[in-house]
């Protein structure tokens, strides 16, 4: 068995092709971390609200503790992920460890008039964790059990990755999960929950046993497939892939786990440069095209993640073209991987990245593991369900790739493979409505905190992230993945519910039934909850 490694990162494949210094060297995993400036200049929370009494009526309901502005870890616990959204900062955090404490925050946040808003790990793309009123913050419920006997694995909805992994690799079983251990597992989960398991085993929602959630009006209700009430069997289902935040605060979840002991994974992490020194013998857009070609034909045990980096007009000049690079797991001897990977292989070898492991399962996950560091994005997403997706599609974006005016971040064009299990289900079988997918594409921009104060060069980043996206989309053909919030979704002119639409597809006038249900008043609400019928 093979385990030798080679320590080579993105940053030094791109520092080595010369991408460094014109800023186009940060791929998503080495994003900008949170900058000091922003740590030592917070915003105040909105003013007015309920009285210093009332603040304290719900700190003595708190095991855990309720912040304030100027409290110690105030800033911490509020600051989210995506530092665009640093700016709007709560009036309270209440840090709620069990079911009962979130039932009572629910209902004093409807008894003072003040809107709450849910957080289980910060990571919403679009900042739909922060609010100006009550932040619910859930990180203090993070329990994780194994039930050997059923192979269910229980945990409370402020378990990050990090506490689900933990109990996972002591009982050698798995689930399909991401690879960022800060995330939090509940919004993982209730959005569909991709990783590279998901081709061989289906979505992370899809192993969802049974689940628990505190409702707009403090009540708790325990929700499966099977249980005795159609309310409950409801609430499943939209805890399916109908996003967090939309329903009620979940605070337990239970998912069927899947035995790794002993079992062989082939990790790989390898890119592609072409520079004014390294010349492949074929263009890269038809070098892209055959990578996905083939994973596309690959077996379900092979999960894969492909991404085309951006580069400026002046770098395309020098010599230098879109980067290519590719990370996965192959459920199988490094013999298999390569047979695959062959056609590949023999028309370029690659250039960099991180090589090709056959390890232990937990192992390979140590090697594709991915720190989520604080920096300032916008994601645009789309499925691939269009038959025929291949060379013509990758021109055109190999187009817009080499047109990018460049900040201090990373971006690129993604496709995450989906396909096998994931698209056995049919579309109404669950609230995740995204069953005939081959892959996930995503438009990334990413960017620094100097860039956010540069709004010229901003702006212009933001006009080529959305004509990319719009040309495309089309050539995708699905619906957006609702874990991705793009907030741009919001705003077509043509629908109001355009947004909805994209995620939930036809199961959106279901979902909208149970949301009257489920919180009639709207108690739960932020600019993509699901909308009114």
């Amino acid at each position: 068995m093979q385990t030798k490694r080679y320590f080579a990162s993105r940053r030094d494949f791109l520092a080595a092709g010369g991408f460094l210094a014109a800023g186009a060297a940060l791929a998503p995993q080495a994003a900008l971390a949170l900058s000091p400036r922003v740590a030592a200049l917070p915003p105040t929370p909105a003013p007015g609200g309920p009285s210093e009494a009332r603040w304290a009526q719900l700190a003595k309901a708190l095991s855990g503790r309720l912040l304030r502005l100027g409290d110690a870890d105030y800033q911490v616990i509020a600051l989210p992920n995506n530092l665009r959204y640093a700016h709007t900062l709560p009036q309270g955090v209440a840090r709620c460890a069990s079911a009962n404490e979130v039932g009572f925050a629910v209902r004093w946040a409807r008894e003072n008039n003040i809107r709450p808003i849910i957080r289980g790990g910060g990571h919403s793309y679009a900042g739909y964790s922060v609010t100006d009123g009550l932040l619910i913050e859930t990180s203090l419920i993070n329990y994780a059990r194994y039930d050997k006997a059923t192979g269910v694995a229980r945990f409370g909805a402020g378990a990050r990755n990090r506490d689900l992994y933990r109990l996972l690799r002591a009982e050698d079983r798995a689930v399909t999960h991401g690879r960022c251990p800060s995330v939090g597992a509940s919004g993982f989960l209730l959005g569909g929950g991709i990783g590279f398991n998901m081709r061989g085993h289906g979505l992370g929602c899809d192993q969802l046993v049974d689940s628990k959630i505190v409702l707009a009006d403090g009540s708790q209700r325990s929700v499966s497939k099977t249980a005795p009430d159609q309310r409950d069997r409801d609430l499943f289902w939209a805890s399916q892939g109908g996003g967090g935040g939309n329903f009620g605060v979940s605070t337990e979840f239970a998912l069927q786990t899947f035995d790794v002991k002993g079992k062989v994974v082939t990790v790989f992490d390898l890119s592609w440069s072409r520079t004014p020194e390294i010349r492949p013998r074929v263009s890269v857009e038809a070098l892209g095209a055959l990578l996905m070609g083939v994973l596309d034909a690959a077996p379900g045990k092979l999960g894969s993640r492909v991404s085309f980096g951006a580069i400026t007009p002046l770098q395309y000049k020098a010599g230098y073209d879109v980067p290519i690079s590719v990370l996965g797991q192959y459920a199988g001897p490094r013999e298999e991987l390569l047979k695959i990977l062959k056609p590949v292989l023999d028309v370029a070898q690659p250039t960099g990245g991180a090589g090709i492991n056959e390890l232990p399962y937990w192992a390979a996950q140590d090697f594709l593991h991915e720190d989520g560091f604080a920096t300032f994005y916008q994601e645009r997403s789309a499925f691939v369900n269009r038959k025929g997706f291949g060379l013509e599609d990758l021109v055109e974006g190999f187009r817009h790739l080499r047109q990018w005016p460049g900040v201090n971040g990373y971006c690129d064009l993604r496709f995450f493979q989906t396909g096998g299990e994931i698209n056995v289900p049919k579309p109404a079988d669950t609230a995740f409505v995204h069953r005939d997918s081959r892959w996930l594409m995503v438009v990334g921009l990413y960017w620094s905190e100097g860039d956010s104060h540069n709004k010229i060069l901003l702006d212009a980043n933001r006009v080529w992230q959305d004509e990319f996206y719009a040309a495309m989309k089309p050539r995708a053909g699905g619906g957006a993945y609702q874990n991705f919030a793009d907030p741009s979704l919001s705003h077509d002119p043509d629908s109001a519910d355009y947004f909805a639409t994209a995620y939930y597809g036809d199961n959106l006038g279901r979902l909208k039934a149970i949301k009257v249900k489920a919180d009639p008043d709207r108690v739960f609400n932020f600019n993509q909850a699901i909308p009114r019928s």
